[in-house]
């Protein structure tokens, strides 16, 4: 089953806004960086597991570091869940 990213996108956005502590209402672009938004890295490491309960996928552990900006995590869901 494809998945677009108009799909994806918007549920990475409001999984991330729910951990965020600062600015929640700020405007989230796919080249934001976590750290911009406030997530430190035990807050990544939460939204994460949230994305791989919401999607259905494993983000597998040597994986975790690359994850610095909302579309990195849009761009791993749509490959994992091209692949399935």
């Amino acid at each position: 089953m494809t998945i677009a990213v108009d799909q994806v996108f918007p549920d990475v956005v409001r999984l991330t806004r729910k951990l965020m502590t600062e600015n929640v209402d700020r405007q989230i672009n796919p080249g934001d960086a976590f750290v911009d938004l406030g997530l430190d890295s035990l807050k990544l490491v939460d939204l994460l597991a949230a994305v791989e309960n919401h999607f259905d996928i494993e983000v597998p552990d040597e994986e975790v570091g690359n994850f610095a900006k909302v579309q990195d995590i849009t761009d791993f869901v749509l490959a994992a869940r091209s692949s399935m």
